[in-house]
């Protein structure tokens, strides 16, 4: 009985973890091409310094870097440049965090976009700490997630639509009213859309939870942030993917 319950644990953790790779992987190396890709370009993924197009086998999770020469160096495809250790890490980080809802979420079908959506919060973060942008496709693919969630029974539907549209109105308060007044952008279109997406996951008893956890987050990344030396735009998608993440393993916890 131990070891069947044992076993069980193991392929929930394994079945999540694969899950949140494999959205990590997709979302960081397309999700990274739509940040840097120039108007007329191609959206396929390539290597940032040979640009050549990425085969296949380069973009399976984990084993696309530990199959090339120097691998723990982490090169480019090209070995043009090393220690480019961005793509790993989300993958990394995607893994942990569908095992972690896997071991606490209960074993149904909607574990599956349950996983997936938090694999791509990685990816959003890094993306926008090293471009300053959340592409549109990882958004949609967020609110996507969210809205499969909450259909297959992670939570009330209706109560995810109208937290999504309130979040919506308050990001387009703060870029669009806010940000006028005071005189510099407080909040990106990026982040608006965020937003959104966010609140299909968050229902209303969480929305304020999560706009504090972001608020706090944000503040101490900005002094991080000015004292690595970053540029005046501050990337806000790590703090808002982290309240965000939070939130959610807080309401599968409380379930």
């Amino acid at each position: 009985m131990i070891h069947s319950d044992l076993y069980s644990l193991l392929l929930r953790l394994l079945s999540g973890g694969l899950l949140g790779l494999g959205s990590a992987c997709l979302a960081g190396h397309f999700g990274w091409r739509a940040a840097e890709r120039m108007p007329g370009e191609s959206r396929w993924p390539h290597c940032l310094f040979c640009l050549e197009r990425l085969n296949l086998d380069e973009m399976i999770p984990i084993l696309g870097w530990i199959l090339r020469k120097r691998a723990f160096l982490f090169p480019c495809p090209c070995g043009a440049r090393r220690r480019q250790g961005t793509q790993p890490l989300i993958e990394f980080l995607g893994f942990a965090l569908g095992a972690g809802v896997a071991a606490l979420a209960p074993w149904s079908a909607s574990l599956v976009p349950l996983a997936i959506g938090l694999g791509l919060l990685p990816a959003i973060a890094l993306i926008d700490i090293h471009f300053g942008v959340i592409p549109d496709g990882l958004n949609m693919l967020v609110a996507v997630c969210g809205f499969l969630w909450l259909a297959m029974g992670g939570g009330n539907l209706a109560f995810g639509l109208v937290t999504a549209g309130l979040l919506l109105g308050l990001g387009l308060f703060l870029a669009l009213i806010y940000s006028r007044w005071r005189g510099r952008e407080m909040l990106g279109l990026g982040d608006v859309k965020f937003f959104a997406a966010a609140g299909l996951w968050l229902q209303m008893q969480t929305a304020p939870w999560f706009l504090a956890v972001a608020g706090i987050t944000g503040v101490a990344t900005a002094y991080l942030w000015k004292r690595a030396g970053g540029g005046k735009e501050l990337p806000f998608g790590p703090a808002l993917c982290l309240a965000l993440a939070a939130c959610i393993f807080y309401r599968i916890c409380m379930a």
